[in-house]
């Protein structure tokens, strides 16, 4: 699977949607519907199975004045590529990162260049059977009355969802390392140590962006509003965060 993308958004939406139009060979319909979103971009605006057509059409919608992303299923970036923090310490001029698996790591603030925050969003689903009693008229007549219910079993479902905060530091084509609010160790933060993790999680945030001043800063993947703007409505953001992750990435490389 490769899904194209088009990035730098301008403001007239329907001059984008008749262009995107002719390089995807769509209607404007459909593809005014795709881009009537806030921000400019990146954008998922198809998907294709072989790269040889993912690679013509973001031809043809760079002839058209987009700026193209492409990207395969091979290149999205998943938690086996990266580094996960279990702990940290904020050293004078490097971090320092004991992972959750593998070798530790040091790395100099200065060539940490992209800072990515989001935020992980899982859906649980539980199913309970209740049982109840329903009314029943034909076991009232001929119970005359006395019987006028029955028993019933009732299945309900219930979805709630699990969101954990997250970090990624990027540095060339280092291992991103990872910070998950609810896998990181926060003692190192001393007398900064605050009484919740998430009040924890913000001190690490603002003390990674405090020194790495030259390093790009990104939010756009914090709500889920950001991440379907983003992915459009093929793809939902509890199945195909990393693949949100990996095209900001591009698109911030680019």
């Amino acid at each position: 699977m490769y899904i194209v993308a088009i990035d730098n958004l301008g403001e007239d939406r329907e001059g984008i949607a008749r262009a995107l139009s002719g390089a995807l060979e769509t209607t404007v319909y459909d593809a005014l519907i795709r881009v009537r979103v806030p921000g400019e971009g990146p954008l998922i605006v198809a998907v294709y199975g072989e790269k040889s057509i993912a690679l013509e059409r973001a031809e043809k919608l760079g002839a058209a004045g987009f700026r193209p992303l492409v990207l395969g299923q091979d290149e999205v970036e998943t938690d086996e590529m990266r580094t996960i923090v279990r702990k940290f310490l904020f050293g004078d001029s490097e971090l320092e990162i004991e992972a959750r698996i593998g070798d530790p790591v040091r790395i100099e603030y200065a060539l940490i260049d992209i800072i990515i925050r989001g935020t992980r969003i899982a859906q649980n689903t539980e199913t309970e059977t209740v049982k109840g009693r329903k009314f029943d008229a034909g076991r009232a007549i001929l119970s005359g009355g006395l019987m006028p219910t029955k028993s019933v079993k009732v299945t309900q479902q219930s979805v709630s969802e699990l969101r954990e905060g997250f970090i990624h530091l990027y540095s060339g084509n280092r291992k991103p390392l990872v910070f998950l609010e609810s896998a990181l160790l926060y003692e190192s933060l001393g007398l900064a140590l605050q009484p919740t993790r998430t009040a924890n999680f913000t001190c690490v945030l603002t003390e990674l962006r405090r020194r790495c001043p030259s390093a790009v800063y990104d939010d756009r993947l914090v709500s889920k509003a950001g991440q379907s703007q983003l992915l459009g409505p093929r793809f939902a953001p509890e199945k195909h965060l990393d693949m949100a992750v990996s095209l900001l990435l591009r698109s911030l490389r680019s």
